[in-house]
Formats: structure tokens, sequence, C-alpha cells
């Protein structure tokens, strides 16, 4: 091991602790969501200066994986956090106000925001799957259910 590795190994370490206190103590979601995609960053970090270090290109295959899962998992995050909303503040004492019949926080509804002026689309008339097409003397039914075309 020379001095280079050894400088790249205490770096990725102290990074490495650095993305774990910010794991552990939070505060939101968002910031551990973040967290643990900084962490993934750095094993794959990790992983890329051992395999330069032994000169071997067997651990590129993993390195690719770790990369797909860490984006797909980043991209997960944060549509469940885009979804799922932000979270509400602590109160003090953890207690819940007093007389407040709706949901507060994650578990409210969210209401669509429309742009002022923006006028709703008409949507066509729905039909019952059940409804049997119409001919053209207006009877319901077609030709094939039983009545002879005359032919």
């Amino acid at each position: 091991m020379n001095w280079v590795t050894g400088v790249v190994l205490a770096l990725l370490v102290a990074s490495g602790v650095m993305v774990f206190v910010r794991l552990a103590r939070g505060p939101s979601m968002l910031d551990r969501a973040v967290a643990v995609d900084a962490l993934l960053a750095v094993v794959v970090a990790g992983l890329g200066a051992r395999a330069a270090e032994a000169r071997t290109p067997y651990t590129l295959p993993v390195l690719l994986v770790l990369a797909f899962l860490g984006f797909t998992g980043s991209v997960a995050s944060a549509r469940f956090i885009a979804v799922r909303g932000a979270e509400p503040p602590e109160r003090p004492g953890g207690q819940e106000p007093a007389g407040s019949g709706e949901p507060e926080g994650p578990g409210r509804p969210v209401e669509p925001v429309e742009p002022e002026g923006a006028e709703r689309p008409e949507r066509p008339e729905r039909t019952e799957w059940t409804e049997r097409p119409k001919r053209d003397d207006g009877r319901e039914g077609t030709a094939a259910d039983g009545e002879e075309t005359g032919g």
C-alpha cells in the first residue's frame, strides 16, 4: 500500500463516518435518504479505489450494479417523499392539538393546485361497459345475437 492509497482510504473512511452521522441524526426523512445515497457512493468509490490499486477489472460489474441500485433507490425514495409530503414539525412534548378532527402531516390528503384562470377540460360522457351496442334501427344488440340477417 502506497501513500496515495492510504490518503484515499482515510478520506473515504472520514466521509463514511460523516455520512453515517447524518444518517443517524436526520432530522428529516429527506436527510436520511440523501445520506443513504451518499453512503452507497462512498462504498462504490471505495470499491473503485480497491480495483484501481489492485489493477483488476473484475469489480466493474459490481460497481455498475451498485451505481444503478443507488440511482433507482434515490429516485424511488424521492418519489415516495414527494407523494407522502413533508413531515410535520414536532410539537413540544409530542402532543397533538386538541380538537383537531383532520389528520395532520403525511396522513392528510393532498389536493391538486390549479393555476388561476385555468379551465378544466370537459370529459366525454362515460358509458357503462355492460351497455350493448346500438344497431342502425335503434335496437340493442347485433345481428349475431340470434337474429337472421336475411341473406
